[in-house]
């Protein structure tokens, strides 16, 4: 059983022992309440039935003992004492005179019984002898004698019952028992019932649980649904989750298709961008050939005497092939970062140097358009700014930049400013400016677009390629436009510093 499976159960479980304490504990207690009343009625009712028995008995002995203790006649005593046992609860009876002293005993069992025990309760009623009646007062009066108390009625004597308590307690323990039993057996039969009555309930709706432990593990397989005896929102419910079930693995079928047209679509990509890298750069090598011989030829006819007009042709056509070449450097270049070649070299070289040779290669172009090229190196350069890194990419950078802002700027200035920021002994981070007066919204533009070449000198990078060759590197890529002001690109690229010894 899987832990969804186990959670499930764990909560049909408690779910279970909850409808059945909320069903079954309110009638339990009532049961229960009314179970004790009865009982306890019931035992109340044996008591003063058991005291009310015995106490008649010996009410009832009293005038029957009458004549047998006028008469003394022991034998019609003892038989009426024997009699009264058969026929009753009692456990001894006893018959005693005026003064106290016993004329009569009759017992169950054994004759020699304590009567005086504390497990017999005793009752008893008082023997009187009545006047015999003969007609009017006059005719009666033969009958009296010297010795008339004037009362009528004479005590005799006294009867006593004895009950042993044990004979309570039988019934008492019996009427118990009883209501044990049949509370009990109740009892049993409602939790049967409850029971048997939320099963209809629970084990749908455990049902329900496992079909979505399944659709959550991505069983969509639709399940019969079981109408009888299941209330009908469960049913509902169970053919709204085969719908579900259905829109699932619909849903999964799509997504299986679209992820083998998707892996089908990526193999073509893959294979297209690794045919077109090899076909570029085999284009670039069997260009270069023939277009450095056509460029070594030119370079023969200028030692030639020429007219002026033959010099500015092969001029031009000198100049156009240098671009030619370019472009189809620069092709392949972005061929290699387009398909994610990371073709970094990591050697040591003079930042300053480097920047410095580059902005003087650009000096000459700056001129002839009345542009200022100006370069500043801020912050804590060191006399050696040696850096480990790719140089010629950094150049490429700083060149990419430098053909944009020539290209876009007519008249006004171009300014480097470099900042030198040391993060700690092994690490530099180079944060450089390009800034010119040019307020054209293309730079913008030409940063994300891979197609936009630069006409003038260097590598000719585009800022698309910019951008990708300084992420390349570990650096991002800024651009800031002032209307009016002008544009300002910045890149930032971490070196490692070297060791010194």
């Amino acid at each position: 059983m899987t832990d969804h499976q186990q959670k499930a159960s764990s909560i049909s479980l408690s779910l279970s022992r909850r409808l059945l304490l909320l069903g079954v504990l309110p009638a339990l207690l009532m049961f229960s309440v009314l179970v004790a009343f009865f009982t306890w009625v019931r035992l109340d009712d044996a008591r003063d039935s058991m005291a009310q028995s015995s106490q008649l008995l010996a009410d009832n002995l009293a005038p029957v003992l009458e004549y047998a203790i006028v008469s003394g006649n022991s034998f019609a005593l003892e038989q009426v004492l024997e009699n009264a046992l058969e026929h009753s609860d009692a456990d001894w009876v006893r018959v005693m005179d005026v003064v106290g002293e016993e004329i009569g005993f009759s017992s169950e069992d054994n004759p020699s019984v304590d009567i005086n025990a504390r497990r017999y309760q005793v009752y008893e009623s008082e023997i009187f002898q009545e006047p015999l009646m003969l007609g009017e007062k006059n005719e009666a009066e033969w009958f009296l004698t010297g010795w008339n108390t004037g009362a009528g009625i004479l005590r005799i004597g006294t009867v006593q019952v004895g009950v042993s308590t044990e004979t309570l307690d039988l019934k008492l323990r019996s009427i118990w028992w009883s209501s044990l039993l049949v509370g009990g057996g109740t009892l049993l039969f409602a939790i049967i019932f409850v029971q048997i009555f939320l099963g209809n309930i629970l084990r749908p709706m455990q049902n329900l649980g496992s079909r979505v432990g399944n659709l959550i593990r991505g069983d969509y397989r639709a399940e019969p649904i079981h109408s009888k005896g299941v209330a009908a929102e469960i049913v509902d419910f169970q053919q709204q989750l085969n719908e579900l079930a259905q829109r699932l693995q619909d849903l999964k079928t799509t997504r299986d298709e679209t992820l083998a047209v998707s892996e089908a679509e990526r193999k073509k990509a893959e294979h297209a961008s690794r045919v077109k890298s090899e076909f570029l750069s085999s284009m670039r090598q069997e260009l270069n050939i023939p277009l450095n011989g056509v460029i070594g030829m030119i370079k023969h006819i200028e030692q030639e005497p020429l007219t002026a007009r033959q010099e500015d042709y092969l001029n031009t056509a000198k100049k156009s092939l240098q671009d030619l070449l370019t472009v189809i450097s620069d092709m392949l270049d972005y061929a290699h970062l387009d398909s994610g070649a990371k073709a970094l070299d990591a050697k040591p070289f003079d930042l300053r140097e480097l920047i410095s040779n580059c902005i003087a290669s650009y000096r000459h172009a700056a001129e002839q358009q009345e542009l200022s090229l100006e370069s500043h190196c801020l912050g804590d350069w060191p006399d050696k700014a040696m850096v480990i890194g790719d140089a010629p990419r950094v150049r490429q950078v700083l060149s990419g930049l430098l053909d944009n802002s020539l290209e876009l700027t007519s008249n006004g200035f171009i300014t480097v400013r470099t900042n030198w920021v040391k993060v700690d002994a092994q690490h530099v981070l180079i944060s450089c400016t390009v800034r010119d007066s040019s307020s054209s919204t293309q730079n913008a533009n030409n940063l994300h677009n891979p197609h936009t070449h630069s006409r003038y000198g260097g590598a000719g990078f585009n800022l698309s390629m910019v951008q990708r060759l300084v992420e390349l590197m570990g650096g991002h890529v800024h651009i800031e436009l002032d209307m009016g002001q002008g544009t300002s690109f910045r890149f930032e690229i971490p070196f490692d510093l070297p060791v010194t010894e």
